[in-house]
């Protein structure tokens, strides 16, 4: 068939927004592709159930069916389960949510916005796949329509090995070898032309007694094939096997063969058989079993150099000889790790320690790659110098030492910026890189750049987690005895004779020292329930007058700004739980009604028994809160723009998280203009003992 002959290819395209999938196709224009465009998961699967595709490019967030949710319906139905798929995003870049992608069975994972040749690159990859894989079933169906035409004679049964039939049609065959053998001595009668072509060994070498068998297969895969061979004569019957041939200029060809024996009138037995190429999928899923190890490897940590580390490693040991991976900053190369060396590891050291970057016409090759975030391939290094210049080395025949034949250099991109710049270089071995090594080398420094990019987002998160931990606990530990002693000292002095403006003096330091102690006692309290220590001791008490002595607590600062307190807390019900902390999480509570209460208005405390729970509510007749502010009431450090802030706004989380310890629930209501209700319910005391035998204990922890 001519190129003019090959049908396009059918890719799907999903994405819920037009213009995303009027780039897509843009990107993808080709002759060779018929692109079928859809807007939702439910008409992706219409067509996938219509038409045959060689890929899939879906976009991960969508309404009502998502990405992740088409790709697990395609992986339930046989129709569609080894279609590759793509995922395209620009919002779900959690490391988590890539790692449900892959888990799912995607073949990659593309952030927003797209890089056009990545696409392209890729697109063309798993299309090529896809190609030849509808070209092995396409010789299958023409050895079943030969063996139909013949009569339904299984090719096996071919006595005659220099059959005029026979050879045409295995002849005609690009990609796969006919062949009959002696199953004694495994030495070859017949052989199509294809087998010199596919290997690059003559036809006379071929012939050559023992050449088949003992030079050029695979020293692991001879005692398999030995076995099949004696089981195809042993058994009769046809026997199948995947084995390795080293082709002339050293690569590995995969071969999928297929025996069976024929015997001739005298019961010799005549092995025939056909080989099929199929080293090309054998390579890809080399490479996706690589790159899901390899990324399982770099996420194994999430220390930045320990990442780095680890992808040096992996690349040196399948992808090179050796791998240097450098940082750029501050007009300075630096060498983050190497891997791969042996003697030569500490001049590649010594050399490459510190590099500065020139500003010249003719930079170093690692700095090119890194500012304009292109990868280098360099088949055929140009002379000893070559390999040190390149790194920008101080001495570059320090590193002559190293044989560099080939090199790649290529920069490790996350969020539109260069991380690191990885060099591979192949010197032992022999191995010239091309455009495949390049393009697998890519791959991997995509997935190492997003790890090693998180890994240094979650130090950063981690120091500044750490800081303000550390923060906290001068603030929590270190200022509450100065406080309480400022606080005691200030308390005498107002039972002490005073003069009016003296004591208005002692009565301001006295306030804002209880205030700052409460703030003080608000941070503890946080600091412990992060580290869920904080303690609730539950004891059985009558519900009604833990609320009445919660209201006569606040009486006086109800009154100090004119506002009537009422109460209602008529229910007859005992509740288990920590008095201590049930009156801290009334004082949160009342104390924020009556600051949010204008004067002359009330705040009203109800109680009420509710399906075996005790209801408390506290209603403010205050501006109230918009449904957008409603919402985040109970979070940490949250504050409220209807007022001036006075705390740290964890007020209503410690609340939160003291009732949902004591197994109850905690919830607001408020409408603009009307005022807010905020309640909580506590389990009766029957239900409540009952939990905490089952427990063990009466004493629980907050978290």
């Amino acid at each position: 068939m001519t190129t003019d002959e090959i049908p396009p290819v059918s890719i799907l395209l999903v994405d819920d927004h037009e213009e995303n999938l009027v780039a897509l196709r843009a990107i993808l224009a080709s002759p060779e592709y018929r692109l079928v465009s859809v807007t939702s998961g439910e008409e992706a699967l219409s067509a996938l159930l219509r038409d045959e595709f060689a890929l899939v490019l879906l976009d991960v967030v969508m309404p009502k069916m998502s990405g992740f949710e088409v790709a697990n319906h395609m992986k339930q139905l046989e129709r569609t389960r080894r279609i590759p798929i793509v995922f395209l995003t620009a919002v779900a870049t959690d490391i988590e949510q890539i790692y449900e992608a892959y888990s799912i069975g995607a073949v990659d994972y593309l952030i927003k916005p797209l890089d056009t040749r990545a696409v392209r690159a890729k697109v063309a990859v798993f299309v090529g796949l896809f190609r030849q894989r509808k070209e092995i079933e396409r010789q299958a169906r023409l050895l079943r329509e030969a063996d139909r035409r013949e009569n339904e004679l299984r090719l096996a049964e071919v006595r005659v090995a220099s059959d005029k039939r026979y050879r045409k049609l295995i002849e005609g065959i690009d990609s796969s070898v006919g062949w009959s053998m002696v199953p004694e001595t495994l030495e070859l009668t017949f052989a199509s032309r294809q087998l010199p072509r596919i290997l690059g060994y003559t036809a006379e070498q071929l012939a050559e007694r023992d050449f088949w068998f003992e030079k050029i297969h695979h020293p692991e895969d001879r005692a398999l094939l030995v076995e099949t061979v004696r089981r195809a004569v042993r058994e009769g019957i046809d026997q199948t096997c995947s084995h390795r041939v080293i082709a002339a200029d050293g690569h590995i060809v995969w071969f999928q063969t297929s025996m069976s024996v024929a015997r001739d009138a005298s019961g010799t037995p005549e092995l025939h058989g056909i080989s099929v190429d199929v080293t090309p999928i054998k390579h890809a899923e080399h490479v996706q079993h690589f790159l899901a190890e390899a990324t399982a490897a770099l996420t194994a940590s999430l220390e930045y150099r320990e990442t780095v580390a680890t992808f040096a490693r992996i690349a040196a040991r399948e992808l090179a000889d050796l791998c240097i991976v450098d940082t750029l900053e501050d007009r300075t190369v630096t060498m983050l790790t190497a891997a791969g060396t042996g003697a030569e590891d500490e001049a590649i050291k010594r050399a490459l320690e510190r590099r500065v970057l020139l500003e010249s016409a003719a930079p170093p090759a690692v700095a090119l790659a890194a500012r304009r975030g292109e990868a280098l391939l360099q088949t055929e290094i140009g002379g000893p110098r070559w390999l040190g210049q390149a790194l920008g080395a101080a001495d570059p025949d320090a590193l002559q030492c190293i044989g560099a034949i080939s090199c790649m250099i290529v920069p490790l991109r996350a969020r539109g910026r260069t991380v690191a710049v990885a060099t591979l270089v192949s010197a032992g071995s022999g191995r010239r890189f091309g455009a495949v090594d390049l393009a697998l080398a890519e791959e991997l420094a995509t997935r190492a750049a997003l790890v090693v990019d998180n890994a240094r987002l979650f130090e950063e998160a981690r120091s500044a987690s750490q800081a303000r931990d550390e923060l906290l606990a001068v603030v929590s530990h270190d200022l509450r005895n100065p406080l309480s002693s400022i606080a005691l000292g200030a308390e005498r002095l107002r039972s002490s004779p005073l003069d009016e403006g003296l004591a208005k003096v002692v009565d301001v330091i006295y306030r804002a020292s209880k205030r700052m102690e409460r703030l003080v006692g608000d941070l503890v309290d946080f600091e412990q329930m992060k580290l869920k220590r904080l303690r609730i001791e539950k004891r059985v008490q009558p519900a009604a007058p833990l609320a009445l002595e919660a209201v006569e607590l606040h009486e006086a600062i109800a009154k100090e700004k004119s506002v009537r307190l009422e109460a209602d807390v008529s229910v007859v019900a005992d509740v288990c739980c920590d008095r201590e902390r049930m009156l801290q999480v009334f004082s949160n509570i009342i104390g924020n009604a009556i600051k949010f209460t204008p004067e002359g208005r009330s705040v009203t405390v109800l109680g009420r028994r509710v399906d075996g729970t005790v209801r408390f509510s506290v209603t403010d007749s205050g501006p109230g809160l918009p449904p957008d502010q409603l919402a985040h009431v109970f979070e940490r450090f949250w504050q409220g723009t209807g007022g001036k802030p006075t705390g740290l706004g964890l007020g209503l989380a410690i609340a939160k998280g003291i009732i949902e310890a004591h197994g109850g629930t905690i919830g607001a209501e408020s409408e603009p203009g009307k005022g807010c209700t905020f309640f909580f319910t506590l389990p009766v005391a029957e239900r409540a003992v009952d939990d905490a035998r089952r427990d063990g204990s009466a004493e629980h922890r907050l978290g």
